[in-house]
């Protein structure tokens, strides 16, 4: 990738004085945190206060303690666990990184905890050049903001504006898109919107089908039965390339070219949802994973990225007013945000043989592995780079509750996703190792033999 021109605006870490005192403040944070443990009682009251703050108990038993390197994290009891849930997809590079805590740190020193976009500061602009580099010549302005959900919100608002009075959205069966009203009326979870209102402005196409070779010209059809149907109506389409909790399905490119190049010819806008994706398929963006560039008008980001952003096409550049919002992210998530993207393109963590293709394949080759040893009980495999999937045994949501129950005693932390199957997911640190990897498999599998005997499900 080309280099762009240098900035004036440098980071702090580049002074030897400034990144010495973080690196002594950080030993210093984690000797003490090592130090504490909660015991017993007093975890289980810490456990009960949060549930009853939240109105219903965690997934998991678990309040980390603030200390934890690589994939491993230490609990506020003691207790140390494999994190291969990565806060579904926020902690990229798992625990305790030295390089990013040095950036956070710095970062925290700052005279604000958060900027917004009337005064951004360094790390704003930094981030913001960064994220345009990386995503191509097509996609000319970013906007910074919080949640996975903002950048949506605004993508759909910039979409909603160019195309007005269309109103309808197209999605694939399955999708998600946020916990916001108008993001849980796209999703396609009818738990996840129960009791709000709908404006029916959301129409569905069916996503790929790896067993049916009509599967493209299917989903292409459904696509042109509601452009038929709604007339001008369609403003954009949205893509996950990886659906996340739809299940971690995806699909060759010359799907996702076929319905993009469908919408380009009838002025719908091509919006692409990389939350989740982002930074875990093997380049930065998965439109470049996939060979989309040319097709994307609107792109949002999140998770991994300490924040989120959506970029877009000069024609989507939306008029004064219309996107705006007080924050436009912590001074800490910008600045380990742009600390990330350095990291994964100086250290070989992009590319066909970059580290994140390379995690994936190997996590591949072991569910292969624990498939051979356990036919009856591990399913169909799904995923892309540090996002991957499979069924156990029936696929059953409460069997994979358990199972992930189970794996939690072992010493394994993972989530689900899907429905009809209920898959286990896996949002891999980036940087996990291969001990970490065969430690994790080995609780795994311990679980689903404990889960399959216990159930009468034979493995």
């Amino acid at each position: 990738m080309a280099r762009s021109k240098p900035t004036p605006l440098k980071t702090l870490l580049d002074s030897p004085r400034v990144r010495e005192a973080a690196r002594a403040l950080i030993e210093a944070v984690h000797e003490e945190t090592q130090e504490r443990e909660l015991a017993p009682k007093a975890y289980d009251r810490a456990l009960r206060e949060v549930a009853r703050m939240r109105g219903r108990p965690l997934f998991h038993p678990a309040i980390a303690s603030g200390y934890g390197q690589g994939a491993r994290v230490r609990l506020a009891n003691g207790h140390t666990l494999l994190d291969f849930a990565s806060g579904i997809g926020t902690y990229g590079f798992g625990h305790g990184d030295p390089g990013l805590l040095e950036a956070a740190v710095v970062a925290a020193a700052g005279d604000t905890v958060f900027q917004g976009h009337l005064l951004p500061g360094v790390e704003y602009h930094r981030l913001s050049r960064a994220l345009l580099r990386h995503a191509g010549p097509h996609l000319k302005h970013v906007w910074l903001s919080v949640s996975g959900a903002d950048a949506n919100e605004n993508a759909l608002k910039m979409i909603y504006q160019k195309h007005a009075p269309a109103e309808k959205i197209i999605a694939f069966e399955r999708a998600f898109a946020g916990r916001t009203i108008a993001m849980a009326e796209i999703t396609d979870k009818p738990a996840f919107r129960k009791g709000l209102p709908l404006r029916g402005s959301t129409l569905y196409v069916p996503f790929f089908d790896p067993n049916d070779p009509e599967s493209i010209s299917k989903s292409l059809a459904a696509l042109d039965a509601h452009l038929s149907r709604y007339p001008g109506q369609v403003a954009g389409m949205l893509f996950e390339l990886v659906q996340g909790e739809g299940g971690f399905h995806t699909a060759p490119t010359e799907f996702f070219a076929a319905l993009m190049n469908r919408c380009r010819e009838a002025n719908v806008s091509v919006w692409v949802d990389e939350v989740q994706t982002f930074a875990r398929t093997g380049e930065l963006f998965a439109f470049k994973t996939f060979g989309l560039e040319e097709l994307v008008d609107v792109v949002t980001l999140g998770k991994t990225l300490q924040g989120s952003a959506v970029l877009f096409r000069r024609e989507l550049n939306p008029k004064p007013g219309l996107v705006a919002g007080t924050f436009a992210g912590s001074t800490v998530g910008m600045a380990v945000g742009a600390a990330i993207l350095d990291r994964l393109e100086n250290d070989g963590y992009l590319g066909r043989d970059g580290r994140i293709a390379v995690l994936g394949r190997r996590v591949e080759r072991r569910l292969e592995s624990l498939r051979r040893r356990m036919p009856r009980a591990v399913g169909p495999r799904s995923g892309v780079g540090a996002m991957q999937a499979f069924v156990p045994f029936d696929g059953s949501t409460e069997v994979v509750t358990t199972i992930l129950k189970a794996a939690f005693e072992e010493g394994l932390l993972a989530h689900s996703a899907g429905s009809n199957p209920t898959k286990i997911r896996f949002l891999l640190p980036v940087n996990t190792t291969d001990e970490e990897l065969e430690t994790g498999f080995t609780m795994l599998e311990k679980a689903m033999r404990r889960v399959g005997e216990d159930c009468g499900l034979p493995c």
